[in-house]
């Protein structure tokens, strides 16, 4: 389990799958590319998947306990230490700060326990909000696929360089 200020960022459980599907029918992220579970049997079937990877986290807010994101570092079969990012946060907790320190404490413990040399995400272009909390947590533009999503929009491509992190963060606190 992670821990920041606010958060627990912990490995998925069976008992988390309404608080999942509830996240994942906003229709915004929907808009965005994040995966969606037609009922609450789908989020258990897709817990139990992410059970299996260590890297598939939910975003706990440690005041009330409840489930307010997702979180995870996926294999892009490019090479062991090249990792692609997935965040979402519920809509009626976006604007209060949780992606960008659920995703710095990501980012450290990617960094500094697994040794990770890149960790990429790719944005919609139409997806404001991402794109700078990409850019505010230290990832670089790379460029733009142009009509690259299933829904024909652009798709901006971002990365952060295990040297870059290092560079910009303190390594024992990840601040």
């Amino acid at each position: 389990m992670l821990e920041s200020e606010r958060l627990l960022i912990r490995d998925w459980q069976v008992n988390d799958a309404l608080a999942l599907h509830d996240i994942c029918l906003d229709p915004q992220l929907r808009r965005n590319g994040v995966g969606f579970y037609e009922n609450i049997r789908d989020s258990r079937k897709v817990i139990r998947l992410w059970r299996k990877q260590s890297e598939m986290k939910a975003i706990v807010r440690k005041e009330d306990k409840r489930v307010v994101g997702l979180i995870g570092l996926g294999d892009m079969n490019r090479y062991s230490r090249y990792k692609e990012l997935e965040i979402a946060i519920a809509a009626d907790c976006r604007g209060q700060g949780y992606a960008a320190e659920a995703l710095q404490r990501m980012l450290a413990y990617a960094f500094d326990a697994l040794d990770i040399a890149v960790v990429a995400a790719w944005v919609r272009s139409h997806n404001t909000a991402c794109a700078r909390l990409l850019e505010t947590c230290g990832f670089y533009h790379e460029g733009t696929l142009r009509r690259h999503a299933r829904d024909q929009s652009d798709t901006l491509c971002y990365s952060i360089l295990k040297e870059e992190w290092k560079g910009k963060y303190d390594e024992s606190t990840g601040t």
